[in-house]
């Protein structure tokens, strides 16, 4: 048994866990809010970068206007070409500085808003691994909970390589044709049906057999992560 989707969910910033926002066991939905990083130094640094934008523009806009003096000045031989160049030098060199401060506000916001953390998928949340104030950081191996989709699930098994040319006889375009059963270990309870998903692309040379994954809508959640 494979679930369809695993997710280790991890921070992407380092910081204090203010907030854990879901129940061991609950079925999350994508975007829902797992837990939150404690955002004061995140929207500290965003409204430093924001400040700083604000101080290049007012530059700009005054290296700006004074260019335009010398450009009329330059007309009547008021000013010379180079204290021109030099002043256009600066305007350009304001505004490469005015785009760096656009790109250091984007990536505040985005660290800013990664210490909201939301679910990846549908799935259903599994045993906290870390508690509310605890620090957290980006490089944890263990992360915060993992996340398993279980509606739908897989179900991984073999052939014996003999039924291969069988089954390719009676497929269809689409290799979708074939019900699989779930049964339980006393193979007479069926615990789900399913489609078959995929017939593998090489027979294991060493025990002859076929590997195939079936597909459950798993609806009753009577199949379960390395079960059977």
């Amino acid at each position: 048994m494979q679930a369809f989707n695993t997710v280790t969910v991890h921070t992407r910033v380092d910081g204090q866990l203010v907030k854990v926002a879901f129940t061991e066991g609950q079925e999350v939905k994508t975007g829902d809010l797992l837990a939150q990083i404690d955002p004061a130094p995140y929207q500290a640094a965003l409204d430093q970068a924001v400040a700083k934008k604000a101080q290049d523009n007012a530059q700009l806009t005054n290296a700006r206007l004074d260019l335009q003096r010398y450009a009329d000045l330059l007309k009547t031989d008021g000013t010379t070409q180079q204290t021109y160049d030099t002043q256009k030098a600066l305007v350009d060199q304001l505004a490469a500085t005015v785009k760096a401060d656009d790109a250091a506000i984007a990536s505040a916001q985005v660290n800013l808003d990664y210490t909201n953390i939301h679910s990846p998928i549908d799935g259903r949340t599994g045993i906290r691994q870390v508690d509310q104030g605890n620090i957290v950081h980006a490089a944890d191996a263990g992360g915060l909970v993992v996340l398993t989709q279980l509606k739908p699930i897989s179900i991984i098994f073999t052939l014996p390589e003999t039924a291969f040319l069988k089954l390719q006889e009676n497929q269809d375009a689409t290799g979708s044709n074939y019900t699989v059963l779930a049964v339980a270990r006393d193979n007479t309870n069926v615990l789900a049906t399913g489609q078959l998903a995929v017939i593998d692309n090489e027979i294991d040379p060493t025990t002859g057999t076929l590997k195939l994954k079936a597909n459950f809508a798993n609806e009753n959640l009577h199949l379960w992560p390395a079960s059977l």
